[in-house]
Parts: C-alpha cells; sequence; structure tokens
C-alpha cells in the first residue's frame, strides 16, 4: 500500500511540475516554429536570402526549445522520482518493489488516465490572483476551451504560417476571387471607444457588405479556406455579451475587428514594445498591398451576395495618408466622440482589461495575437508625438487626455478628401435624422434599410470632465474637438437663437 501512495505522489508531482515549468506553452511554441518553418520554406514571395534567415532563426529556436522541454521533462521525473527513493529511504518499501509496481501493465494504463485526468483538472500556470472584491474571469470573457485556445497559439505563433495558408488559398480559390469586389471598401476607424462596433454592425447588416467574423478565426487571413475546412464543425451563433461589458453581444457570425493580422504579418517595424508607429503617407510595400487587395477580396467571396469590403479598425487611424494612397476609392468613416464621456470610456475599459490580463493570460495573447493593443497590459499606444508615455500613466485622466489629443490632432493633420467624420453623439440622439445622410454618403444601394437600424442607436449621456485632470490640457482637448465637429458631415444642428424683438416706445 505504501508503495501504491508513493507512485501516486510521485504522479501528482510529475504532473504538477510540468503543469508549473508551463511545458505545455513550451511544446506548443516548439510545434507552431517547425510548422511555420515549412511553412516559409513554400512560401513562393520569398528570396532564397529571406528563407535561410528564417531558417537559422528557427534552427536557433528550436535547439532551445529542445534543450528546454529537455530540462522540464528531466526536472519533473526528478522530482517524482526524489518522492519515491524517500520513501524507500524511510524503509516503507524497497526500491525493487516500486519499480515492480510501476513497471506491472495494469498500473501504466491506470497511472496513464490519472495522469491525463490530472492534467485537465490542473489550472495551467501563471494565472494572476484578482484583487479582492473582483469576479474571476467568466467564460464569456475569454470564449475559448483547451482545444482552442492551442489552435490560437499556433495561428498567433508568427506570420509565416498564416501567409503559407493565404497562398494556397489564393491558388484553390482562384475561380472565386474576384479583385473588383475589393474596390470602393469602407474603413471604418477612430480611437477605441469612438463608436466604431456600432456603426460596423450597423454596416454588416447591409447586404452590398462583407466583413471579417469570428468564424474566420483564428486563421483569419485564410478566411475562405478556414471556413471551408471548419464548415462541418461549426458552432452555433448565440450571441453573449463581450469581455468588454458594454451590453454588446457577439456571436461566431458577427463582424469584427481582425484586419490587422495583415499589417502584423507584412509591418513588424512599425510596432514597438511599447508603442505602435504612424505609418508615412508615402510608405510603399508591393507584397502587402498585392496581399491586401487579395484579402479584401476573400473576405467578400465568403458572403454570398457582397460586393464590398468593410472593415473596423482602429489602429487605421494611424495610416489614414497611405491608406488613402493605396486605395484611392475608399471611404474613411471617422467616428467623433464627445472627449469626456470618450476618456471615461477609455479608462473604465483600460481598468476591466488590465484585471481580465491579469486573471487570464491568455486573454493578452488574444488580443495581441489579432492587433488589439488598446488596453490592458496590451497597450501600445499610436505614438502621434513625443516620446512613448509610461504604462503606469494610464491610471490617470491626463494620459487619456493628453493621448485624445494626439491621436485626433494626427487625425486632422493626415485625413484627406476620403475621410468621412461624423459626430457619434449627434448621430446616436438622432439617427433617424442621420442614417440616410450617412447612406447617401457611402453610396449605399438601399438606403431605407440603413435608416431601419436606427434603434440600435442610444442617446448619449453628458459627461463632466475628470475633476483632477490638467486645466490647459482640457482647454486643448476641446479645442481639437471643435475642429473635429467642424469637419462632421454628420453633426448636431446649431441652436436655434430667438429674435428678440425691440421695445415699443413709450407714448409722449
Amino acid at each position: 500500500m505504501a508503495t501504491l501512495v508513493a507512485l501516486g505522489l510521485g504522479l501528482l508531482a510529475f504532473v504538477t511540475s510540468l503543469k508549473l515549468m508551463r511545458a505545455e506553452d513550451v511544446g506548443a511554441r516548439l510545434v507552431a516554429t517547425a510548422r511555420t518553418a515549412g511553412a516559409t520554406m513554400a512560401a513562393p514571395d520569398l528570396g532564397d536570402a529571406e528563407k535561410e534567415a528564417a531558417m537559422r532563426a528557427a534552427a536557433g529556436r528550436l535547439f532551445l526549445g529542445f534543450f528546454r522541454i529537455g530540462g522540464i521533462g528531466l526536472a519533473a521525473l526528478g522530482l517524482s522520482g526524489l518522492i519515491v527513493w524517500a520513501g524507500a529511504a524511510l524503509g516503507l518499501y524497497t526500491m525493487a518493489e516500486a519499480l515492480a509496481l510501476a513497471s506491472d501493465g495494469v498500473f501504466l494504463l491506470a497511472s496513464g488516465a490519472i495522469a491525463t485526468a490530472l492534467w485537465v483538472a490542473l489550472p495551467k500556470a501563471g494565472r494572476g490572483r484578482r484583487p479582492e472584491g473582483e469576479r474571476a474571469a467568466r467564460p464569456d470573457d475569454i470564449p475559448y476551451g483547451r482545444a482552442d485556445r492551442a489552435l490560437h497559439r499556433l495561428a498567433f505563433a508568427g506570420p509565416g504560417l498564416q501567409k503559407a495558408l493565404a497562398q494556397v488559398e489564393t491558388d484553390r480559390y482562384a475561380d472565386r476571387i474576384d479583385l473588383a469586389t475589393a474596390r470602393r471598401p469602407v474603413f471604418v476607424t477612430s480611437l477605441a471607444r469612438a463608436g466604431t462596433t456600432i456603426l460596423l454592425e450597423v454596416l454588416a447588416r447591409q447586404g452590398e457588405f462583407a466583413a471579417a467574423t469570428y468564424r474566420h478565426m483564428p486563421f483569419a487571413l485564410a478566411p475562405l479556406m478556414w471556413s471551408e475546412l471548419t464548415r462541418g464543425f461549426r458552432k452555433p451563433a448565440d450571441a453573449v455579451e463581450r469581455a468588454h461589458g458594454d451590453g454588446l453581444t457577439v456571436g461566431f457570425d458577427s463582424p469584427e475587428a481582425f484586419e490587422e493580422m495583415a499589417w502584423l504579418a507584412f509591418w513588424k517595424d512599425q510596432y514597438a514594445r511599447d508603442h505602435i508607429r504612424p505609418w508615412p503617407q508615402e510608405a510603399a510595400n508591393p507584397a502587402f498591398e498585392r496581399f491586401f487587395e487579395l484579402y479584401r477580396a476573400k473576405v467578400v467571396a465568403t458572403r454570398p451576395g457582397a460586393e464590398r469590403y468593410l472593415a473596423k479598425n482602429n489602429a487605421s487611424i494611424a495610416r489614414l495618408g497611405y491608406l488613402q494612397r493605396i486605395c484611392p476609392d475608399a471611404t474613411l468613416l471617422i467616428p467623433v466622440r464627445d472627449p469626456m464621456a470618450h476618456v471615461r470610456s477609455l479608462m473604465r475599459q483600460h481598468a476591466r482589461f488590465g484585471r481580465l490580463h491579469a486573471q487570464e493570460p491568455f486573454g493578452r495573447r488574444y488580443m495581441e495575437g489579432i492587433g488589439h493593443f488598446e488596453f490592458g497590459q496590451a497597450l501600445r499606444p499610436i505614438l502621434f508625438d513625443g516620446a512613448p508615455p509610461a504604462g503606469d500613466e494610464a491610471a490617470h485622466p491626463d494620459f487619456w487626455l493628453r493621448y485624445w489629443a494626439d491621436v485626433h490632432e494626427g487625425v486632422l493633420a493626415t485625413a484627406g478628401a476620403g475621410a468621412v467624420f461624423l459626430d457619434h453623439d449627434a448621430l446616436s440622439a438622432d439617427p433617424r435624422r442621420h442614417l440616410p445622410v450617412l447612406a447617401r454618403a457611402l453610396g449605399l444601394q438601399d438606403r431605407a434599410a440603413l435608416a431601419a437600424t436606427a434603434p440600435r442607436f442610444r442617446a448619449p449621456r453628458p459627461a463632466a470632465p475628470p475633476e483632477d485632470a490638467d486645466r490647459a490640457l482640457l482647454a486643448r482637448v476641446r479645442e481639437v474637438h471643435a475642429a473635429l465637429i467642424a469637419r462632421c458631415l454628420i453633426r448636431a444642428p446649431a441652436p436655434v437663437v430667438p429674435l428678440r424683438r425691440p421695445r415699443a416706445r413709450a407714448e409722449a
């Protein structure tokens, strides 16, 4: 009996050690590196020099990975063996008895089943402790199981695999890809929390548009192929409240901002560790521009009857001039929100995602994998002006007020004739009046269908300036906001000032 107990404790120690040393992550990275290397070698758009450099880097990562996974295995086996040896040293049994039981066929089958159950049951190492009084992350916040997470880690491991799959997709589905549908795209962009999501949702309901959806994840750069491969495994499109906690719901058929994955795959140098660099208007990347045109047409091909590409991408405020140059027929739809309400919303979401990322590290990995660097531990501000701000300053409203002003000054300076500014507060307060104006600006075929989405909008609530905000900064923000509203196609009507009648002269 003592021998069985000791071997059981050793098994528990072995599995727990592998969890604590993150053997699963190391193994997943090894597999991802090997697959990415293979995809890189097969990529027809890469030269021999690029392939050789990529393979050298992959070989180094594989060597270190194998060394690390071997060390983790030896350490786990050592701890397990130490427990068994300790029992023999205490005279509870002999090592010969322990070895005989450990090599028994029945014991091997049973211990394998138990080890598998332990592996699934034990939590993954690295989860942060939540602050006292905070709720744990719900399944709705990060609605992915273990298999889904492993698949996402593989997809996010490097751009090589995604780009290689996209090339295979281009060859295989050439008859379904119509480059004409890549023309006249609509890019919805603004600083996060400006009302981009509601615009994406109501526009995606129009039959002429197609946008990326959760069905395309995690291999979002090969939407046709991945949709085809997963057709038999599709989950129901039940909608749940998204992780922002703002009342908006998402399901597998909901449109979402996945376009940034294409930019991440081709513009690595624009993404620094703690900020994002804006794109110059004259930037050039022919490989990306060919890929991006094909990608837009592929997304349109996933929705029968669609003719135009639609995307929401908050990071596109960093590349307005470049986007207008490579897509001269595009419409850049830029909502503008009252800065005081906007900053309060940004601060609330940053704090919310900071807690979520501490409780569930996969949440941060997911956001970084799809290029969402707006909040929490994934925050990377777009650096329009000045030095990168310190991340620990983001708890103070001045950080977000300054960021709001920097971003929108950059937008005003780089938005060209293809940009359509709209006052999100005016649209939300009176959507029946303003939606037909938006429909005309976008050249929609069925303008009445867009007007019918008016019930989706809610009148905004007024917000007071933060009490501890810098006064000069508040004045700067108000000045920038006034300049933005002056450019808005949709804005609140000017207040009507009643004329005063002159007083009648008193009779003599």
